[in-house]
C-alpha cells in the first residue's frame, strides 16, 4: 500500500498531516527505516535539561505524533514487522515516562528537598508497568497502566520539607499531567 492509502486509513494521521505538513515531509523522507529514537532521545534529554515543563509536555506531545504517524505508517505500508511497531510504542511510553519522572523529580527536590528515608538514603518513585507495557507489547490503541510506589516513609530535607508520601503524591500527579497528549494552555 502506497502512503496516501495507508494515512486515509487514520483520522489521526489525516488530520496531522493536514495540520503539520512538515511532519508529513519527515515522515515521507524516513519511511523506508525505523523511527530513529537516537535523535528522538537527544530531543527529550534536551527539553529535560531545560527548566521549563510547559516546553517538556510540547516535546513529548510532537514525539508522540511523530511516533504513531511513523509507526501507523510503516505499519500499513508492510515496512515493519509487528515486533518493530510493539517495540517503538512502548519505547514511546519508556522514554516520555523516564523523562517526566526525571524533570518533576528534580523540579519537586528544588522546592522541597530530596525525600530521605529512615536509614537518611534519598528515596526514587519506583513505576511499574502493568499489562502490555511491562511485557513490552504495547500498540497505538494499548493503555498504559501504571503503579507508582517509593520505598519508604520519611520526610523531604529541604527547607519546605513535606512527607515522603506528599513528594511522590504531587511527583505522580504531575507526571500523570506531563503524559496527557492534550495540550494544556
Amino acid at each position: 500500500m502506497d502512503l496516501p492509502r495507508a494515512l486515509a486509513y487514520s483520522r489521526y494521521a489525516t488530520r496531522l498531516a493536514v495540520a503539520q505538513p512538515a511532519l508529513l515531509d519527515a515522515l515521507t523522507a524516513t519511511l523506508g527505516a525505523p523511527f530513529a529514537w537516537d535523535a528522538a532521545r537527544a530531543d527529550v534529554a534536551a527539553a529535560v535539561a531545560a527548566d521549563d515543563a510547559v516546553g517538556l509536555a510540547r516535546t513529548l506531545r510532537q514525539l508522540r505524533q511523530r511516533v504513531f504517524v511513523h509507526t501507523l505508517a510503516r505499519d500499513l505500508t508492510g515496512r515493519a514487522p509487528l515486533a518493530e511497531v510493539c517495540a517503538d510504542i512502548t519505547t514511546l511510553a519508556e522514554t516520555a515516562l523516564g523523562a517526566a519522572v526525571t524533570f518533576h523529580h528534580r523540579a519537586l527536590a528544588a522546592r522541597h528537598g530530596e525525600p530521605i528515608g529512615t536509614d537518611g538514603t534519598a528515596q526514587q518513585l519506583i513505576v511499574i508497568g502493568m499489562g502490555k507495557l511491562g511485557g513490552g507489547e504495547l500498540n497505538v490503541s494499548s493503555d498504559v497502566d501504571l503503579v507508582f510506589v517509593y520505598p519508604e516513609e520519611g520526610e523531604t530535607n529541604g527547607a519546605r520539607r513535606i512527607s515522603n508520601h506528599e513528594f511522590f503524591d504531587l511527583l505522580g500527579r504531575r507526571i500523570i499531567g506531563a503524559l496527557d497528549p492534550r495540550p494544556r494552555s
